[in-house]
Parts: C-alpha cells; structure tokens; sequence
C-alpha cells in the first residue's frame, strides 16, 4: 500500500511538470495509456493521479469518452476561482493566526525559507510544490476539515492560470536586474508578511495579508508587465 501511494504520487508530480514544462498545453488531451510509456509506470498509479488531478479541477474529464483534458483558459474562470481564494484563503489565514501551534509557526518559518531560496535558484517544480505546501498548510491550521478541502480543489484550479500566466513560470529570472527593480512583486516576500501575522496571532492582519497576495497575484497575471500593484485597494477582483 506504502509503495502504491508513493507511486500515484510520483505520477501525480510527473503530470504536474508536464503542464510545467509546456509538454501539456490547455486544451489537450490526456490518456493514461499515453503516460505509461512516457512515465515508465504502471497504469494504476497514473489512472490515480489523473482522477485525483481532476477532483481537484486542475484536469478535467471527457464527458462520455475516456481520457481527460487540460482545461482551456478562460477569464471568467480565473476571476471566479480567485475570488473564491481570497475569501476562502482570508478567512483560513484568520484562523490560523488564531489556532497556530508552535510547531506550525516553525514550518511556515521554514517552508517561507526555503522558497526564499528556491526562487532566487530559478527552480520552478521545487518552488511551485513550496507553494502549495505554503497554501495549504496553512489551510490545515484552520482546524476546518471542509475549508481544507474547498480551499485545495480552487488552490489546483487556479494553478492552470499560475502555470501559464505567471511570470515567474513562463520568464527567465535575472536576479541581480529583479534587485534594481523599485517594490517587485515577489510571491515569497508576500508569503513571509502573511507569516508575520500570523506569528504575532493578528487576525485580522494574516486575513488582510492573504487577501491582498491573492489579489496581487491575479492582477499581476492580467498585467504581468505593468506598474507593481501596492495595496489592496488597488486591486480589483470584484
């Protein structure tokens, strides 16, 4: 059962860096036959994965047919699942400034340390499941097995837009031309001042901070090469 596991994990990775890489693009279809030559894996662990990629909507699955589909991109969608983040993901964070044990304030401080690094390296597949570790770990923190779960399904459904709008994802990053730019939008940055929050059990401030980084990351995406966005109140979701 062990290995079963770390296999349909592997395959659920390996799926992930195939829409990463471009390999996969909006629109196109996947079969698990496809993937076990591509893979060297057995068609178990990837008909796991796929069917787990698409409970959460980063796929979906071919109504009548077999197979699944990278979703095409559309943006009512993106707005749509945005708004759910903010309020989900606000309201997560609030009560995890509420709730945070020492040991969960340790692995935000570490899991925000390691995508300081991460992203400074230019390593995308390691910063991206940083990412998602961020996210939902602090999720868990809310003690709210139903928030956990709706926060997951729009965290991965909101990926098909970070995956192919964000810059980070799509550009190569200059480290030291990032350096001279005046206030650039750095995820990591951003995820460190939710930190702060919720060390210091501000509610109100950690629910604050997580909306306006999820704010900031979907206007960023709809001008990636615009005037940096400041504040929330700037930003326009609704």
């Amino acid at each position: 059962m062990q290995r079963n596991k770390g296999a349909v994990d592997e395959a659920f990775d390996n799926i992930i860096k195939l829409v990463l890489s471009r390999k996969l693009l909006p629109g196109d279809r996947i079969y698990e036959t496809d993937l076990v030559d591509v893979f060297k894996m057995s068609r178990t662990p990837i008909r796991e994965a796929l069917s787990r990629l698409a409970s959460m909507g980063f796929l979906e699955k071919l109504p009548n047919k077999k197979g699944y589909i990278v979703p095409f991109l559309e943006p009512k969608d993106m707005k749509e699942v945005y708004y759910v983040r903010v309020l989900l993901e606000g309201k997560a964070a609030r009560r995890a400034a509420k709730y945070a044990s020492p040991e969960d304030s340790s692995e935000l401080i570490e899991i925000n340390q390691q995508e300081m690094e991460m992203f400074l390296a230019n390593k995308k597949d390691e910063y991206a499941a940083l990412n998602e570790k961020f996210h939902m770990t602090i999720a868990a923190m809310a003690k709210n097995r139903y928030l956990y779960r709706y926060i997951q399904q729009a965290f991965w459904r909101s990926n098909i837009y970070v995956f192919f709008f964000m810059s980070f994802y799509n550009e190569q990053i200059n480290i030291e031309k990032l350096q001279n730019v005046e206030n650039p939008r750095l995820s990591y940055m951003e995820h460190k001042r939710i930190v702060e929050s919720i060390l210091s059990r501000d509610s109100l401030a950690a629910e604050k901070a997580m909306q306006e980084h999820l704010i900031i990351a979907y206007n960023s995406m709809l001008n990636p090469h615009g005037q940096p966005i400041k504040s929330l109140e700037e930003c326009d979701l609704d």
